[in-house]
């Protein structure tokens, strides 16, 4: 009895034990569930996504830009002046290719590759197990048909989109131009980078659920974020204007050996900017391949310079505006002036004796421009120069631009302030100076230089640039005395061979000296000339700079002729009614 007892005690010992370790495994499994499905449900769950899910980025359309012209019977229209362009890329899977040099040879004379293209691409497919590698992008669509008839194992193709420059002669500076990888597209210089958000448009993304071969499940989860095209951008710019320009600007460059020009159109009214163009520029499509990496900011902007004469109307505006002098106020020019320890002279090295304030800007004379700064004075000279935009930016909607440098208006001594009154000693930009006398022919009113007319985005909804006053320079009737003496220096004057038949031309010449390394200036000099017409409801004013041009001494000579040639053109363009 007492040993079946104990046979009875021992199997329910071992009832108890594996309850208890029943419940034990229950425990540790319930907690592995919580460790796996609570505390590491992200991780587990995006392990899971890499292998059951699959998503795909949605490109957008990049925005088309737009310049304007006008048609046969003088209405605005559209010219799409950026756009996309499909085109392909050929590409081969290695492992797949039994002759390589089958393939090259097949391909060669349909892609025109070079030699050492040759070479290289017959040793990148030559490699065994290699499951891909790019031949030729931006490959046209007869190209590929081409290649599709030689059947040629291991080659494929696939879309492509790129930026297509429609005018090359338009100018790169103004476009700039896109950076293309296999990740992204990047605007780079130009409206192609400052608008770089609004033409990208966004990003769309597609996501699906795939089995274990990696098949999309047709009932599974599935979402689409659809891409968001570009806006478009409508310049302000005339596309037939801008051709005229350039191309003239690139045979005055050649004709005077010159290092670099820059012609810039501006409605003085509105501030929308006609024409923009400098030379050297650089073609879009192969910026890469630019000689000179300056070639890619725009001189319009970028590069600062000492004006020379062409300030000086400018200097006679204070002292007008301040009722310092009047048109036919006279001083005695002795050809020169001493400032302490300096000597000013004329650049023609005479003394011209009695001469009115019209005549200062006619035979453009330096001790006239000193003579109405020292009446003015330095404190209210740096103010005026300052309200005329100097030493600030115009902030027009391009990247790179510079705000001049006046600083040495803030120093000690006279000479600063009086150098200034004929452009020594600071520096502008030629979008500053265009837009300073634009103010003169708009009635003493500074407008804001604008290139983009519109930004249309791809529901439709337009958003319109419009003028944009920043402060009243000059009064309007020193405006209106200025313009008529400038109308004086054309007819009369350095600037004869601005003159436009049947119009009255108003504006003024300058020939710079270039401030050298060593200090002091030296031989090489930049032509000025700023004008604008009709005088009495001016259409446009226009900058026209020439660097360092060689076998002429003044821009008297070398770019008052363009300016008429022009701004002929531009009148008859938009048909405006003669003068007298």
């Amino acid at each position: 009895m007492k040993l079946g007892s104990h046979q009875e005690g021992g199997g329910s010992s071992r009832l108890t034990f594996l309850i208890i370790g029943f419940f034990l495994f229950g425990l540790i499994l319930i907690f592995r569930l919580f460790v796996l499905q609570i505390l590491n449900r992200d991780l587990y769950q995006e392990m899971a996504s890499d292998n059951q899910e699959v998503s795909k980025s949605l490109f957008p359309q990049r925005g088309t830009i737009y310049a304007k012209e006008l048609n046969e019977v003088g209405e605005e229209v559209l010219f799409p002046l950026v756009t996309n362009q499909d085109y392909n890329l050929v590409y081969a899977v290695p492992s797949e290719i039994i002759d390589a040099k089958k393939i090259i040879d097949g391909i060669t004379p349909i892609l025109g590759l070079e030699e050492e293209e040759w070479k290289d691409t017959l040793s990148r497919i030559s490699k065994d197990n290699d499951p891909y590698e790019p031949i030729a992008h931006k490959v046209n669509r007869e190209q590929v048909e081409q290649i599709k008839k030689l059947n040629l194992p291991g080659i494929y193709f696939a879309p492509e989109n790129y930026r297509y420059y429609a005018d090359k002669s338009f100018g790169g500076q103004i476009t700039g131009y896109v950076k293309q990888t296999d990740e992204e597209k990047i605007g780079q210089y130009g409206i192609e980078q400052y608008f770089d958000k609004e033409l990208s448009g966004k990003l769309g993304i597609i996501q699906a659920t795939k089995d274990a071969l990696g098949s999309i499940i047709t009932l599974g989860n599935r979402s689409i974020k659809k891409a968001e095209d570009g806006s478009d951008i409508v310049l302000t710019i005339d596309r037939v204007v801008q051709g005229k320009v350039c191309q003239n600007l690139q045979e005055l460059v050649e004709w005077f050996k010159a290092e670099q020009g820059t012609i810039i159109i501006m409605n003085p009214k509105t501030g929308a900017i006609i024409s923009m163009c400098s030379k050297p520029d650089f073609d879009p499509t192969k910026y890469n391949e630019v000689e000179n990496l300056d070639y890619l900011n725009n001189p319009a902007i970028f590069y600062e310079y000492e004006p020379g004469s062409v300030f000086k109307p400018l200097t006679m505006a204070m002292g007008l505006d301040l009722d310092l002098v009047a048109p036919d106020d006279t001083f005695i020019d002795e050809g020169e002036i001493i400032i302490g320890p300096y000597t000013v002279r004329n650049a023609d090295l005479l003394a011209h004796g009695e001469q009115t304030m019209i005549q200062v800007l006619e035979k453009s004379l330096n001790t006239g421009a000193i003579h109405v700064a020292d009446k003015v004075g330095k404190k209210d000279f740096k103010k005026f120069v300052e309200d005329f935009g100097f030493g600030e930016l115009t902030n027009i909607q391009m990247n790179t631009e510079r705000p001049g440098d006046i600083s040495n208006l803030d120093k000690r001594g006279e000479i600063y302030t009086l150098t200034a009154s004929y452009g020594q000693g600071i520096t502008v930009t030629p979008l500053q100076l265009t837009a300073a006398f634009a103010a003169i022919a708009n009635d003493g009113k500074l407008v804001k230089p604008y290139v983009v007319d519109q930004i249309i985005s791809p529901s439709g909804e337009i958003e319109k640039t419009t003028t944009q006053e920043i402060r009243q320079v000059i009064k309007p009737s020193t405006a209106r005395i200025l313009q008529g003496m400038l109308v004086s220096v054309v007819k009369n004057g350095f600037g004869a061979k601005a003159a436009i038949e049947n119009y009255l031309v108003g504006g003024k010449t300058g020939t710079a000296q270039v401030s050298s390394e060593s200090g002091g200036y030296g031989a090489k000099t930049i032509h000025t000339f700023v004008g604008f017409a009709p005088i009495d409801d001016p259409t446009f004013v226009m900058l026209i700079k020439l660097n360092n041009p060689q076998g002429i001494r003044f821009a008297s000579d070398s770019v008052t002729p363009i300016f008429s040639e022009i701004g002929q053109f531009v009148l008859n363009y938009y048909q405006v009614p003669p003068s007298y």
